[in-house]
């Protein structure tokens, strides 16, 4: 186990660990040093609408932050990712 900064490298290592999402959560105050956790959902845009209609809690504003692997590879530059993911080896 271990925390890695997140980049592209560290994003397709946990595609290839069958990781398919990041997230955080919502309390986190500062977004330079969030810390993500690594899970595996099925079918990503199902998971996300779902949040989105169902919600994951009753307290609204509480949701976690969420960062799409995928998207984050395709869309957002490596200098650009913050924070660091727990990664278990």
């Amino acid at each position: 186990m271990r925390f890695a900064k997140v980049n592209h490298s560290v994003l397709k290592e946990l595609q290839k660990m069958g990781y398919n999402v990041l997230i955080a959560p919502a309390d986190c105050e500062d977004t330079e040093n969030v810390t993500w956790k690594a899970i595996a959902v099925p079918n990503v845009f199902d998971w996300l609408v779902a949040l989105d209609c169902e919600g994951i809690t009753t307290i609204p504003f509480q949701e976690p932050n969420i960062l799409v692997i995928q998207d984050a590879l395709l869309n957002i530059k490596d200098e650009d990712l913050t924070g660091s993911v727990f990664i278990e080896d």
